[in-house]
């Protein structure tokens, strides 16, 4: 069952990706003859054109994943929706939809926006010829995003008219970054399916409630498969060396989001420091918290690897001892479901993890299967 699934996903971001590109061609080029020397009124009678563009690439891929989702259901027996989705209703429309930070505005404004980046970035004293570069990265980046945003609303409306409860599992499209990789195999409820940074094309498989746990992808399989240089790339060299010494992927890459350097200089992370947190958990804590802080941090710094490998000075059992020390190497090997969040310790109230060797399996097992931060 799941391989269908995967190769019905496979085809549907294959097709999306051929509509995305034919828009994108066509509006490169209406933006090629816009006339450098009035780039606003010559983009504003491109403008309609332009936006057709994108609202009947809209139309094709909301087709498309109204069809798809259609086909994922059948495969999986899962009982016909009880509502019609119409793929016109995703057309023409700028997304997101319902940001309370942001003033709604159309699709053809946003069509418009490239033309005003343009010019700022003339004012600013980029030359003409960089300058409409920008526009243009500008304009395609944006058209991307609106004809993907379709896709995805659509799947999304589509897989909630079942009368079953459906989930989505994050499938990773290569080669992607190591935010993306950590989340690869994650199950999400049909609200939640859509979040990605942004240029992500990460793609989410939907599947009933029942088989959701079936369908998993392997960050470190991810992870393993690259060439060290491209581990490296999307890694980080300090990181992904790190992994490869056998570090929890996770540890290292969430490490990164809370980086910050020391008074001394040195690079540390903020991640895992509370008593909520996996390291944290089991190192002295400071008496009082900080302004704003909701929880008390360790009083050692938690040093990042990079810091790590620095400090080893090419010595790799110091480096392997130092991984350990700061909570990379957990002792419990590298599992894809994680070590700390699902099937490992998260926090024991302060208390130090305890773990076991079982000598039947060979394997580690924890003392508790919290979740942590």
């Amino acid at each position: 069952m799941a391989p269908t699934i995967i190769e019905a996903a496979a085809t549907h971001y294959a097709y999306g990706k051929q509509v995305q590109t034919r828009a994108l061609r066509d509006l490169t080029r209406l933006w090629v003859a816009v006339d450098r020397n009035n780039i606003l009124d010559s983009w504003q009678a491109q403008l309609g054109t332009a936006t057709l563009i994108v609202a009947q690439a809209q139309q094709a891929v909301a087709e498309d994943s109204i069809d798809y989702s259609t086909a994922v259901m059948e495969a999986q027996d899962t009982p016909e929706p009880q509502h019609q989705v119409l793929a016109a209703g995703f057309a023409g429309i700028a997304y997101p939809l319902g940001d309370q930070l942001r003033r709604p505005i159309g699709l053809e404004d946003s069509i418009a926006s490239p033309a005003f980046k343009t010019l700022r970035a003339i004012g600013h004293g980029y030359t003409v010829d960089r300058s409409m570069g920008i526009g243009l990265d500008n304009l395609l980046l944006r058209s991307q995003m609106q004809i993907a945003d379709a896709s995805r609303q659509a799947e999304g409306v589509a897989m909630a008219t079942p009368p079953v409860r459906m989930h989505y599992v994050r499938m990773l499209n290569p080669p992607s970054c190591s935010r993306c990789a950590i989340l690869a195999g994650r199950t999400y409820r049909a609200q939640e399916a859509f979040r990605r940074h942004l240029g992500c094309d990460c793609r989410h498989i939907p599947v009933n409630e029942a088989l959701a746990g079936e369908m998993t992808t392997d960050p470190y399989e991810y992870f393993n498969s690259l060439s060290p240089e491209d581990q490296d790339k999307y890694f980080r060299p300090a990181d992904a060396q790190a992994i490869r010494d056998g570090a929890d992927i996770f540890q290292v890459v969430n490490a990164q989001a809370e980086t910050y350097s020391t008074e001394g200089g040195a690079l540390a992370t903020y991640y895992g420091t509370t008593k909520r947190g996996y390291w944290g958990s089991s190192e002295l804590l400071e008496k009082n918290k900080e302004a704003g802080q909701r929880y008390r941090r360790s009083k050692r710094e938690r040093l990042m690897p990079e810091e790590i490998y620095k400090r080893s000075k090419g010595s790799r059992e110091q480096s392997l001892r130092m991984l350990e020390d700061y909570g990379y190497i957990t002792g419990l090997g590298q599992n894809p479901d994680g070590v700390v969040r699902g099937p490992g310790v998260g926090y024991l109230g302060g208390r130090k993890p305890s773990y076991s060797l079982d000598p039947a399996t060979g394997s580690w097992t924890a003392a508790s299967r919290n979740v942590t931060d």
